[in-house]
């Protein structure tokens, strides 16, 4: 058989920004042959722009979140009239989105009529240009609907230099702004009046939780299990015994363990967003694609082929468990694609459970080892020899605990495996699933915020805790408690619920239906000092309230992460009573409470509370 090169595999190649001559551009590397994502954020545009009120729509967020994706899918959605969209369809209005989507003239029209003009990005305007653009675009020519697309740093410093109003500034693109900071507050997308939208890309998850999961799922369906004709070259190509990528397709279409595999992929995603990290489209499908043909091309397949067409011993890194971590990428080219950075500190290969590693056997690694198993029971000689066995067996173990968390039928650990003892009661919060007369969760996480105010008090306790702030820096022996709030009182709720309540109202916000939606965050409600004024909320992503959930518990680590301590003390602050002017202090020493009480002659008494 000859050796054959796969279309297929060079298509998917395309989203990896690792070569010179890579384009950034997502939508001119889709395969126009297949449908695009289905994204909720499409439908939300499409009704959107129907509303007789609509001005103006704002795409804001990272760069890479597919706002112009968004909007060419947008012009022939409405092209198409709702019929199925060719691909030379796509082709014609991505070309002219790339060539008129300055605004100057509408690009198409709603079907209501009103014509529809496009800003493809702000970032190729200059600040003040793009300011007079924005205050344009508030009032499109016509009676039609403008949208914009901003990355946020851009969009905010336009929106400041109109702003200035000693430099010709109108101040009327503050409504922008003010609708974005409506949307991080209260989940909001619209002014009250409903001529603004302003949609936050950065709440666009790559592992949502619907009933498609999200972009990263969905890519790795269309990539992997599609008719067998996009990977029939390879069933004749000479090299199909030896080659890593026909390894990594098979088993994540497998029909038996295929699925749990592409849904442990889809939880890591989903493990690295409630962590923090901002995962756009284009960083998703990068990783994706790096994870599916090991950072290989068919070329460089053959090639190992003809060197030896035996060796079954270099194909072990580019297996698609071992290359979404990007172990063998550079820390530049890691920079390129954040998403990696993000991966590989829920590495589970790092994680070392007994339960975990007793049931692993070096002996059936598969079909492709990363060394020869058998080699780490050889007499070390030497220190060297030492070192290099060690080393060789951390490496066999990390390739087997990475290899077995994405084969495990057991799904209940996965959070920790990933090092996240806590990510089974942050998810609970989340899904709202659980007895809400369970307070476990709700007591560990006012433990761990005594913790980061230096109290660590023994047992279950009916209230908490909040310490003067001029003793939040932990070093004192006795600290004064400036309050003591009841546990009943306090609530953990998730964003939504957040949002919910801070608006005050039962409605769903609008963020949660404008973008493919995952909770990322869960909040703490406790009640402020003045009963007139509205619970203070602390909000935590996993990570925090994985340190939370090990503060609690007693870990000592002020050095190491003494800019989440300084963070939640500044939200702690906002508890205290600076209004106490009782005669009576209350005051703890160690564990120990103790009142001060001032007597005659300003003489002070000290008893134990």
């Amino acid at each position: 058989m000859p050796l054959e090169v796969n279309k297929h595999v060079q298509r998917i190649r395309r989203y990896q920004p690792f070569d010179v001559d890579t384009s950034e551009m997502i939508y001119e590397q889709a395969d126009r042959t297949q449908s695009l994502f289905p994204v909720v954020t499409l439908d939300y545009l499409l009704s959107a722009i129907e509303e007789p009120t609509t001005k103006t729509i704002v795409l804001t967020g990272d760069a890479g979140h597919g706002k112009t994706s968004l909007c060419a899918s947008l012009l022939a959605e409405l092209q198409g009239g709702g019929e199925t969209i060719s691909a030379d369809v796509r082709k014609a209005v991505f070309n002219e989105l790339r060539e008129a989507g300055d605004a100057r003239r509408p690009l198409g029209r709603t079907r209501s009529g009103r014509p529809l003009y496009i800003l493809r990005d702000l970032s190729e305007l200059s600040l003040r240009a793009g300011a007079h653009k924005l205050v344009e675009l508030l009032d499109p020519p016509d009676e039609g609907i403008a949208i914009i697309c901003a990355n946020e740093g851009q969009l905010r410093k336009c929106i400041a230099e109109d702003d200035n109003l000693d430099s010709d500034g109108t101040g009327r693109a503050k409504i922008l702004v003010n609708t974005l900071t409506d949307g991080i507050a209260r989940g909001q997308v619209s002014d009250p009046e409903g001529t603004v939208t302003v949609i936050n890309l950065n709440y666009q998850s790559v592992a949502a939780d619907s009933r498609n999961g999200g972009l990263v799922p969905w890519a790795l369906r269309q990539w992997t299990t599609p008719q067998w004709s996009r990977w029939k070259p390879c069933g004749t190509c000479d090299a199909h015994k030896v080659c890593p990528i026909l390894a990594n397709r098979n088993e994540l279409s497998d029909a038996t363990h295929g699925p749990q595999r592409r849904a442990a992929i889809r939880d890591l995603f989903a493990a690295a967003e409630r962590t923090g990290a901002v995962v756009t489209t284009r960083q998703a499908l990068s990783v994706t694609s790096y994870m599916l043909t090991g950072g290989l091309s068919c070329e460089n397949v053959h090639a190992k082929y003809q060197w030896s067409r035996s060796n079954m011993l270099w194909q072990a890194p580019h297996l698609y468990h071992q290359a979404l971590f990007g172990d063998r990428l550079t820390q530049q080219q890691r920079h390129r694609v954040p998403a990696f950075f993000a991966l590989r500190k829920l590495d589970p290969g790092k994680v070392s459970r007994r339960q975990v590693d007793d049931r692993l056997d070096p002996d059936t690694v598969g079909r492709f080892p990363p060394a020869d198993p058998k080699s780490y029971l050889q007499k070390a000689r030497t220190t060297r020899d030492a070192q290099k066995q060690a080393e060789q067996l951390r490496g066999l173990y990390t390739f087997l605990r990475r290899a077995d968390f994405f084969n495990s039928i057991d799904n209940k650990d996965r959070f920790a495996r990933m090092g996240l003892q806590a990510g089974d009661d942050f998810v609970s919060v989340q899904n709202k699933i659980g007895d809400p007369a369970d307070t476990k969760v709700r007591d560990r996480f006012l433990k761990g915020l005594e913790a980061v105010q230096g109290i660590h008090r023994a047992g279950s306790n009916p209230d908490f805790l909040v310490l003067d702030p001029a003793f939040f820096a932990q070093r004192a022996r006795a600290a004064v408690i400036s309050r003591r709030v009841s546990s009943k009182g306090v609530e953990v709720v998730d964003q939504v619920t957040q949002w919910q309540k801070e608006g005050r109202t039962a409605d769903t916000p609008g963020m949660r239906n404008a973008v493919e939606w995952l909770n990322r965050s869960i909040y703490i409600r406790i009640p402020a000092v003045d009963p007139d004024r509205a619970a203070i909320s602390i909000e935590v992503d996993l990570l925090r309230f994985e340190l939370l959930t090990r503060w609690a518990a007693g870990l000592r680590s002020e050095v190491q992460h003494e800019a989440e301590i300084r963070g939640l003390s500044g939200s702690l602050a906002e508890l205290a009573d600076s209004s106490n002017k009782d005669d009576e202090i209350q005051v703890l020493v160690g564990n120990v409470m103790r009142k001060l009480m001032i007597d005659v002659g300003d003489k002070i008494r000290s008893v134990r509370a």
